[in-house]
């Protein structure tokens, strides 16, 4: 329907203005990208570029929005048990979907990306306390950050080295990395 913020016209637009975005980012901080040189990028209007977002920074926020919608949408369903590899696997699809943004996320909006560290943690630990029985709040909080961090560092370096393995197999090596996982006995002290 004509005139519908939702039809596919407007959103082939958005998603063009918003490419245009991450291709600027790519020289140039959030800070100094203008709405001209985004109109210019994209090849559109102003007035085109207002219909959709009040400026830069709302177009980046609303990306960093959908980005979490997406990744909180694949951690809700997959929640059980068994599930480590297709939760990382179904986040891995949308990192490589939304390479550009992710990688932004991930290397230069902190403040973002520690609020959606947060917001993950939640729900992970909400929807998983039977599968941590057994280790003390404390300890679980401890947890959580040593394997997000890793994973973190893991995706950082997937996209830094251009998304060569598939999201399943990056999946894969962590979930086998997780389940082999052993303590380390060896290291007492003599």
């Amino acid at each position: 329907m004509v005139g519908t913020k939702n039809n596919r016209r407007s959103q082939m637009t958005e998603r063009l203005i918003q490419d245009s975005l991450i291709n600027l980012l790519q020289q140039q901080s959030l800070d100094e990208i203008t709405v001209t040189a985004v109109c210019k990028a994209a090849d559109i209007n102003r007035g085109t570029f207002y219909a959709h977002y009040e400026d830069v920074k709302d177009c980046m926020k609303k990306m960093e929005q959908d980005a979490t919608e997406e990744l909180l949408a694949v951690i809700d369903e997959h929640l059980n048990p068994d599930s480590l590899q297709a939760i990382l696997t179904g986040i891995f699809e949308v990192v490589k979907k939304r390479h550009a943004v992710t990688s932004f996320i991930l290397t230069t909006d902190q403040d973002f990306l520690m609020s959606f560290m947060a917001t993950t943690k939640r729900e992970i630990l909400a929807h998983n306390q039977a599968e941590i029985a057994g280790i003390g709040n404390r300890e679980k909080e401890y947890m959580f950050e040593y394997y997000i961090n890793g994973i973190i560092g893991v995706v950082r370096y997937w996209l830094k080295t251009g998304l060569h393995e598939t999201p399943k197999e990056l999946a894969r090596f962590i979930n086998d990395w997780w389940y082999r996982g052993k303590p380390i006995n060896n290291l007492t002290e003599h």
